[in-house]
């Protein structure tokens, strides 16, 4: 594997990347000059994910084409290049890599982490695209940095990822007068966590948070607080019809876009972490389907490492992977899909994902390799 060099750009790199040691200032000018959004990709030297994204995603030349064509790409190591320092207390950083896409004001458009493959980062490049055309911009995190607009206990943990307790962000919370002042939802966004306060408050005004930080960056702190909700309301009564009744209860807060991830979070802790229920999480997320993250790929995994592959638990996942996998989904979630079909010897289905994985492979100009039988890669 290639080493990344955090100076500058490497050679196989996008024809528009610009060198490290660049100011962010200077990049907005560039951008404001040449009418180009800024996409910044935050990573560190030895990330694995990262790495595969130098070598396989950002040479491709779909990338390359409208990367050249509408982005100037900023390199960041967030532990060695000085700009990394500001961009872990400006903007929330909690998986690498991370990328920004910035206007040439320095307004955030979007922020995402982890591997994509050229489908998905082509899409994520589209999707910034309009944001910024419809002037859609994430006004809770500042666009100018001045470390005195953050609390000194989340500069702290940025810099260290120490110091936050529960009991400071509870009293955080109590001292909060305004929950959509510019950064408020910082601390609890870098922590993933927040308090009962807090998480009561954000969920009554869902999409006026999201409006402010995006559903990406909110997401982790929607799971925390559902679970902490569900583990407080299923203590004493551990049942289906409980569970039940609790779905019912949230519902209420959330577009049916976001229930639908909401409720695979809720699935996986119930059925997977409370009830030890495989066959049950796999019956329910048939009946609520969605693709998001990598909980399909994860427990696919798991479940190799555990032997936990049952003739029904496979029959399952076969009807789960036909619920969410489409000719959109990202080419390691048809390989997945082919690898459970295969274990099933259902050739038909088999051939049927494989296919679709060519296509997608062939539309995004990537290259693929030959599925073996522990699945995905």
């Amino acid at each position: 594997m290639k080493k990344i060099i955090h100076t500058i750009c490497l050679i196989f790199a996008v024809t528009g990347c610009l060198a490290q040691n660049q100011t962010l200032n200077s990049v907005l000018k560039q951008a404001k000059k040449e009418n180009k959004l800024i996409f910044v990709d935050c990573y560190f030297t030895g990330c694995i994910p990262c790495a595969q994204m130098d070598e396989n995603v950002f040479p491709n030349e779909l990338v390359k084409a409208e990367m050249d064509k509408n982005f100037l790409m900023l390199k960041v190591d967030i532990f060695k290049d000085k700009l990394g320092d500001t961009l872990k207390v400006q903007h929330i950083l909690n998986g690498f890599p991370t990328f920004l896409v910035l206007n040439s004001d320095g307004k955030l458009i979007s922020s995402s982490s982890g591997y994509k493959d050229p489908g998905n980062l082509l899409a994520l490049f589209a999707d910034a695209r309009q944001k910024a055309n419809q002037q859609k911009f994430l006004t809770g995190f500042s666009t100018q940095y001045e470390e005195k607009k953050y609390p000194s206990f989340y500069v702290e943990f940025c810099k260290t990822r120490k110091g936050i307790t529960p009991a400071i962000l509870a009293t955080y919370s109590d001292t909060l007068k305004n929950f959509k002042a510019e950064n408020a939802l910082l601390p609890y966004l870098v922590t993933r966590s927040a308090d009962e306060k807090a998480i009561e408050t954000i969920f009554a005004d869902y999409n006026g948070f999201v409006s402010l930080y995006g559903a990406d960056v909110l997401q982790p702190v929607i799971d925390y607080g559902l679970n902490l909700k569900l583990a407080k309301a299923l203590k004493a009564n551990l049942n289906d019809a409980a569970f039940e009744d609790f779905l019912k209860g949230q519902k209420k807060y959330f577009t049916e876009k976001t229930w639908k991830i909401c409720l695979q979070t809720l699935g996986n802790k119930y059925f997977l972490a409370m009830k030890k229920d495989t066959v049950g999480f796999l019956k329910f997320a048939i009946k609520n389907p969605v693709l998001y993250q990598y909980h399909f790929n994860a427990l696919y995994s798991t479940l190799l490492v555990k032997n936990g592959f049952t003739p029904e638990v496979v029959k399952l996942f076969c009807k789960w992977a036909d619920a969410i996998v489409t000719d959109d989904s990202g080419l390691e979630f048809m390989k997945t899909a082919a690898a459970v079909n295969k274990r099933a010897q259902d050739e038909a289905a088999y051939n049927r994902f494989m296919k679709m994985a060519a296509n997608y492979a062939s539309k995004y100009k990537m290259k693929t390799e030959p599925i073996n039988e522990s699945g995905s890669k």
